[in-house]
């Protein structure tokens, strides 16, 4: 039986910590600011426990000490406000802080000890991040703004209202599933966007290709064809970029793999590793060449996440979880091939998903995680046409034998994984 006073001791320290990480911010805070704060690195602790030490004695003292504490440092918080409001210095950050570490105090002190904390870190790097945080929503145009608000429609409202049930042939469409999946994607896309706004979008074609990489390589491969001809950026730089976004994309196939089915990433990890090897070397011998002098985009970057994007992704999605579903139960281990093949030529994130929420089957994870990695080969010689279609002499050449050398090791490692010979 756990000691009860061992108990006690540990949710007091995580009460404790929670306060500290707070309080360490609003001691900073003061050198910024022009007045003194109310609560620092050693009040914010105290606040702390004031929430979690009736917590630990709500069960032979009622809730009086509780409300009582809590009046308390309502009351400080309050007196604090209307000070620096009658001295004309606008803000309640540090006010509302005090509450919210309070509340936290409590959470800890009745035992959600991992909840506490998780929250207590993220209000801290709330508080931290400030000035970025302000200079990224300055630069939301409403357009942006509008995109904001709309993937937090897609997942704070739609989300769950979807019923969580099959339907259609064999079952496949689940509306809550589905949905997920949407979520899923553009919210990888969004961080993307948030990344580049945050790291600045004149900082060269690498971050184009990395950022870019996360939402859709084969977007970013076109681009970069396209400028290799128009002469803004060298060859070499636009190649490059491309094939830091492939590279990228096995980064991102593996965590949307082992998002949606964890099983499915040890098995297909020896494919997209050697594939993002490949793509890592080719992108750093690439870059060793001198840097281009002109600026690597001179156009806005702007969200990609729109609700038009994802409700087309959504219908892709369906479709390829019918189309191998269907080939599954009519064609066998070769008719799921020829799905995830002919499902990668316009997108590899729902061949990916589809196939990781599929499972293992009769084969275990054998036949999912081979038709995944023909999807990502695919997906990269398709990639690969592309530049070769639209791109310069240089930038032709040094795609080939990137890309071509990323869809050899991917094949040569599903070889040797997937198949006996």
């Amino acid at each position: 039986m756990p000691d009860p006073t061992l108990q006690s001791l540990e949710r007091l320290l995580v009460a404790l910590l929670v306060g500290f990480l707070v309080g360490l911010d609003r001691e900073r805070a003061v050198t910024r600011k022009k007045y003194p704060e109310f609560a620092g690195v050693r009040t914010f602790p105290l606040i702390a426990l004031a929430g979690c030490v009736p917590m630990l004695l709500f069960d032979r003292a009622g809730p009086v000490p509780l409300a009582v504490s809590f009046m308390a440092i309502a009351a400080v918080t309050g007196i604090s406000y209307f000070k620096h409001a009658q001295a004309g210095y606008v803000g309640a950050t540090t006010e509302v802080a005090a509450i919210g570490v309070f509340l936290l105090g409590m959470l800890a002190g009745a035992g959600e000890m991992v909840v506490a904390a998780a929250a207590g870190v993220i209000v801290s790097v709330l508080l931290a991040a400030k000035p970025k945080l302000e200079a990224f929503s300055r630069t939301l145009t409403p357009k942006e703004m509008n995109a904001v608000l709309e993937l937090a429609v897609i997942s704070v409202i739609i989300l769950p209202l979807l019923p969580n049930r099959g339907y259609g042939p064999w079952e496949v469409f689940n509306p809550r599933e589905m949905w997920l999946v949407v979520v899923l994607v553009t919210a990888l896309s969004f961080v993307g966007f948030v990344a580049a706004r945050i790291f600045g979008e004149h900082r060269g074609l690498a971050v184009t290709g990395a950022v870019g990489g996360l939402v859709s390589s084969t977007a970013v491969t076109l681009a970069m064809a396209e400028r290799s001809r128009a002469g803004g950026a060298t060859a070499h730089s636009a190649a490059a970029a491309a094939i830091l976004a492939s590279t990228v994309m096995c980064a991102r196939v593996a965590v949307l793999s082992g998002a949606v089915n964890l099983g499915l990433l040890p098995r297909l990890a020896p494919v997209v590793l050697a594939m993002g090897l490949v793509g890592l070397i080719a992108t750093a011998k690439a870059w060793r060449e001198p840097a281009p002098a002109a600026p690597a985009s001179e156009k806005k970057m702007v969200n990609p996440f729109s609700l038009v994007a994802a409700i087309t992704f959504a219908v892709v999605y369906a479709l390829v979880l019918l189309v191998v579903r269907a080939a599954e139960a009519y064609l066998g281990n070769s008719g799921t091939y020829a799905a995830a093949a002919i499902s990668s030529l316009a997108d590899v994130d729902a061949v990916t998903i589809a196939f990781a929420r599929l499972g293992p089957g009769a084969t275990a994870w054998q036949v999912p995680a081979a038709a995944v990695s023909l999807g990502v080969v695919i997906n990269t010689l398709v990639k690969l046409a592309v530049g070769l279609v639209r791109g310069t002499g240089e930038f032709r050449r040094r795609l080939a034998w990137a890309l071509g050398g990323m869809a050899v090791a991917g094949t040569a490692a599903a070889a040797v994984v997937y198949f006996e010979f």
